[in-house]
């Protein structure tokens, strides 16, 4: 692979001129450069991930909680939490799951 990428040649010439299939030479190019990232920067799917509009309506003095389901965890999130920093929670608690 690092000899591929300091080649400045197409994945199908490279392949071509190593005597790989193409498919093959993708398959171990993208999961060599996934398993480089750092677990922190690792994206998931964007299928994996489903944002859905929710309406609020305050029914008593306590604080308004959504409640979210991931990895078998139940976590109560207050109202207007940065959804980014759920959407990082919700993938740090599925990839703990996967270990």
């Amino acid at each position: 692979m690092a000899r591929f990428e300091g080649s400045g040649k197409s994945r199908k010439a490279f392949a071509t001129e190593a005597g790989v299939g193409l498919a093959i030479f993708q398959y171990w190019l993208y999961k060599l450069r996934r398993e480089r990232r750092p677990t922190a920067v690792r994206k998931f799917p964007v299928s994996e991930v489903r944002l859905v509009p929710v309406t609020v309506r305050a029914q008593s003095t306590a604080p308004a909680l959504i409640e979210l389901r991931v990895a078998g965890v139940r976590l109560r999130v207050p109202v207007g939490a940065d959804p980014g920093y759920v959407a990082r929670l919700s993938a740090a608690l599925r990839e703990a799951r996967a270990c």
